[in-house]
Order: structure tokens, then sequence, then C-alpha cells
């Protein structure tokens, strides 16, 4: 069967034994044996990794251990397996079938069946707090014929579905464990590896191999932990060996620096877009001032100069390497005059003032942001830097007390899901719409071939950049580094190190 599929997260990982307690159903001898591993992050994800209720960047690696997919996604956009193990659209496309592997349980031991996807997917709908439920939008009704079955009937095209189901949307959780007080921080899924007691979120999560989890070929190490620390620690953890793989998020000469002391490091081909989030409820609804913000801000130079020049720049929504990029889509010549004339246009003949948040957890961000200030400040357009925890950032905006959020957004298996993502609740408060755009998303979602999925990504790209809908600076090209002796780490989109296949000797 053949079919397709965006706060900073850093990566480390390094020896280390768990401590503390060992729960049910935790191995106590996973296949391959070795070293446990640490994965060293910048930001706590705002400590809630329920995939449904939290869309942070910074989550990403805190829900990798916890959760599988219902399907998953290659770089070229290729499904394949995942918790389900087949899909078909009905010839008129109202439907959409979905077989389920057989022998799958959740961490809880409750078994992995229909019934508990058609659970999900109601959820994943109707919660208050659900940040998915956009991508969930098409489907009408479930129904579960027999446990290895689930039929999903749409209300309207849906080829994107099968591509939000290769991310958070296809994480499926325990219903068992929902009313849980902790779930938030201890989630329960049917990923190797399960959320141990001895956990302390916020600054250390610990996750044991679980006993029952299907493919256990995968599970060669008993223990990941999922640490908070620093930028400044990575590169010195990782020549020190107490680390030993790291997503080189920090300063741009890091991974020269790995290279001299003669540890690998490798390019991730990664999503990491550098952008500004606009709140569109207030000054930017209107088109004209997003674009100016748009126009006054020099992309190459801020790449070149705090980047030193690993990146690309763009103003597409989507990282220059996946199949829905536009090569031919050049982002906007910086233009200071034609910013200040669409103010005046726009009724603003005096500059605009707002207020930007960013992450405090590093520092790279803030000194990004920095350089777009002085850059706005030539245009008319005086911008204050607010920095704070991550748990604040998107409430921040949502609220108005802020009209801007500068972050990255780490992409996803499929296009999809960060433009889905950047159109959400609590990405676009206020809702706001561009009919262009907006008309362009509904072509995409009912695409379904590969070709045809392409040339409508390419269009939403166009539209995402004409109308400013949020403001794309640049895609970073990150490296990672491992150290010696470990073997089996990759890094995949959104931003993680995948560990699944890691060992240590």
């Amino acid at each position: 069967m053949k079919s397709r599929r965006t706060a900073a997260v850093v990566v480390a990982v390094s020896a280390l034994t768990a401590a503390g307690c060992t729960a049910a159903g935790e191995a106590s001898n996973p296949s391959g044996g070795g070293g446990s591993l640490t994965v060293l992050v910048a930001a706590d994800g705002g400590q809630n990794y329920d995939p449904q209720t939290n869309a942070a960047p910074s989550s990403g690696e805190f829900m990798m251990p916890v959760f599988d997919t219902l399907l998953k996604e290659d770089a070229q956009g290729a499904l394949s397996a995942g918790l389900a193990t087949a899909w078909k659209y009905s010839p008129d496309g109202t439907t959409l079938t979905l077989t389920l592997r057989g022998g799958v349980t959740f961490q809880d031991r409750t078994p992995f069946d229909a019934a508990a996807v058609k659970s999900n997917i109601e959820r994943g709908k109707t919660n208050p707090k659900s940040v998915i439920g956009g991508q969930l939008g098409a489907i009408g009704s479930v129904d579960v014929p027999d446990p290895a079955t689930v039929v999903l009937h749409l209300k309207s095209a849906a080829g994107s579905l099968l591509g939000f189901f290769a991310g958070p949307a296809g994480m499926m959780g325990s219903p068992k464990a929902w009313p849980n007080a902790n779930y938030a921080t201890h989630p329960v899924g049917t990923g190797p590896w399960q959320v141990s007691d001895s956990s302390q979120p916020g600054s250390d999560m610990v996750y044991t191999a679980y006993q029952g989890y299907w493919n256990p070929s995968v599970q060669k190490v008993p223990t990941i932990h999922v640490r908070v620390g620093a930028e400044s620690t990575f590169v010195p953890g990782l020549t020190g060996q107490s680390v030993q793989a790291v997503m080189l998020t920090g300063a741009p000469t890091d991974g020269k620096t790995l290279s001299a002391a003669g540890l690998p490091v490798a390019d991730s081909g990664l999503s990491y877009l550098h952008l500004l989030y606009l709140n569109k409820s207030g000054v930017f609804a209107d088109p004209k001032v997003r674009e100016a913000v748009s126009l006054a801000v020099d992309r190459k130079t801020i790449c070149d100069s705090l980047l030193g020049g690993a990146c690309t720049v763009t103003a597409q929504p989507v990282q220059p390497k996946s199949w829905a990029y536009d090569s031919a889509l050049a982002a906007p010549t910086p233009d200071v005059n034609r910013a200040k004339a669409l103010l005046a246009e726009a009724g603003h003949p005096g500059g605009i003032s707002f207020t930007a948040v960013v992450s405090s957890a590093g520092t790279q961000l803030q000194t990004e942001l920095t350089a777009i200030q002085q850059m706005l400040a030539k245009a008319g357009i005086t911008m204050t830097i607010s920095p704070m925890p991550v748990a604040q950032l998107l409430p921040t905006l949502d609220a108005g007390k802020a009209q801007a959020y500068y972050s990255v957004n780490t992409g996803g298996a499929d296009p999809a899901i960060p433009l889905a993502t950047m159109s959400a609740p609590a990405y676009n408060p206020g809702g706001y719409h561009d009919p262009a755009l907006t008309s362009a998303l509904a072509a995409a979602d009912a695409a379904t071939t590969p070709a045809a999925r392409a040339t409508a990504y390419q269009k939403v790209s166009a539209a995402y950049q004409d109308s400013a809908f949020n403001v794309v600076i640049l895609n970073q090209n990150l490296q990672y580094a491992t150290a010696k002796g470990v073997s089996g780490v990759s890094a995949r989109d959104p931003l993680v190190l995948d560990t699944s296949a890691a060992s240590v000797s």
C-alpha cells in the first residue's frame, strides 16, 4: 500500500542508571542490553506530555518514548504501518477504514483495540483543551465493527488525515488512565517505554522499558531519562563523556568544536523554522501591517551573522527539505521604505508598537529577536521583548497581553501537521482566517495522491507567505553529535533524537 504522510528542543543522551521505584510492567531485561540513555532538553515542554492537549514544540522528546502512532511517514511522504497495519479510503472518499495491529496493550495492561481508537478520536475532537481538534474535524463519526477494525465516516475530504495519524493525532493514550490526576506528566501509551514513578516533572523524566511491548527488539536500553538543562552544558557534557548525543541548537560553532574533538557530527535534516507567531485579533489583523513586519526583517543578515550561515532563508511554513516545499518561491526582499508605506496605508503613519514574548529557557532565540527588534525599529515598528517560561508563552499570546511570540516550529511527519498547528486556536487567537489561505488549505486537504498533495501544498505556502499569516524568518540547518559507543540514534521530525533503536556499549 502506498500513501503519504511542525520553543526549542535540544537533545542529549548520556549513560545513567535509573533510580527509584520500579513500576509494574517495567522490563528487567530489554533485548539489547547496554547502558541507559539520558535525553537533555532546554525546556520542560510546559510539563504537559499529553499529545492531545499540548502543542509546545519542546514537548516532543517527552512524548516519544511513551507513544506509538497509528501510522509512520518518512521524509518523502511515504506511509508505513504503525499501530494500524492497513488503511483504505472508500472509492467515494467518504470513509476511511483502519486495520489495527494485534497483540498490543497500553502500559497499564489494558488492550489497545478499535474501541480505544474511537475513544481517542472522540476525546481529541471534544476535549476543550484539545490542540488536535482541527486535525480531526473531517471525522463525523466512528464505527467499531470488530476489535481490529475502525471505520471513520468523513464529513469532508480528508487527504491529510493519514498524515495527521503519523503525528500527535495518531498517538494513542489509554482511556483508563485519562482520569488520573497526574496524566499530563505521567501519560500512558503503547510505546516501548513507560513513565517511571521516580520521574521528577520539570527536571528529570524517567522512562523504563515496558515489559509488555509488542516489539521488544527496539528496547536496547533499560532506561531513558529526559532531563532539563541549560544549552551551555550540552557540548561540555558530550566532550566530558557524561553526555552521549546532542541536538546542536546552541552556538553555530558547536558542530565544529565537537568534530575537532573527534566526535561524529551529522546533519539532522529536520524542521526548525524560526518565526513570529502573530495575534491577529489586534493590530496584526491587517495584512498590510503583517507584511510591513515581514519586509522590515533582513533574514539573510540574521542567518549569516547569528547562525553562521547554517540556515535557509525562507518565508514558507514548511522546511526546505520537505516534499511540499516550493524551491521557486523566494522569501521577501528586505524593503524598509515599502514597510513604512504599508504602515501608512494601514492608518499607522507614525508606526506601531507591540510586545513579543520568547522563551527564557535559552539565549539563541532571544539574541535573534533582539536583532529583529533593531531591524523593525528602522521601519518605525517598536517591539518590546518579554522573555518568560514556556508554560506562560501561549497563554500570554492568547490573552492579548503580547501580540507576537518568537519561537521555532519543529514540523511534523507531514506538512499538514505544522500548518494545522499554526492555525489552531493556541497559535491563532481569535481564529483569524485569510480567505486565500483557507481556500488553499481546503484544496490541500482534498488532495490524496502524492503529486496532487505536493502541488496543493506549494499553493498553500504561496498563500501563507503572501498573507504574512505569520512571519517566518528562516529554517536552521541543525546538526547532532554522538559519543563513541553509541549507535542507533537518529533524528526525526518533530525535532527529536529517536532513541528507539539506540544502544550504548
